[in-house]
């Protein structure tokens, strides 16, 4: 049924995605695998286009957020400490092209159901990017947190 599933998760230290306990019953009722996935912005830099030294887009040592590391981290060591089979991945892209990325590592992965975390429907367009990607794979919406209905 859903043996490989991608969770798209929002480790900014802000975010108000629940997310993780809904992940750790789904996989426990599923028995499946969880691969986590944040995708973390990058930025172009005016001062480095302006100065010419290059295309303007930081590395993701430079640019990712010490804070969402460990945030992602955290995550995965709740999700283990549950007893679920769980991989954490942190990839850096442009807010324009997260839906790609998501899309491209269900792909990758072979998953059997996407998991988008709330923040990628409360607003932004990521959802319904991957949604008209047409994946090879199931789409689940996380529902909002309490606070948001």
């Amino acid at each position: 049924m859903y043996n490989r599933i991608l969770v798209a998760i929002d480790a900014s230290p802000d975010s108000p995605d629940d997310s993780l306990n809904r992940t750790t019953q789904f996989a426990r009722m599923t028995g499946g695998t969880v691969y986590l996935l944040h995708v973390a912005r990058g930025h172009i830099i005016p001062a480095d286009i302006s100065a010419g030294s290059g295309l303007g887009v930081r590395s993701a040592e430079d640019d990712v957020d010490v804070r969402e590391r460990q945030v992602v981290q955290d995550a995965v060591d709740q999700l283990a400490a549950a007893g679920v089979d769980v991989h954490g991945e942190l990839i850096e892209a442009t807010e324009r092209d997260a839906a790609e990325v998501i899309v491209q590592r269900a792909k990758e992965l072979d998953v059997d159901i996407i998991v988008l975390g709330y923040q990628h429907h409360r607003g932004s367009a990521v959802a319904e990017h991957v949604i008209h990607q047409r994946p090879h794979c199931s789409i689940l919406l996380a529902r909002p947190p309490l606070s948001d209905r």
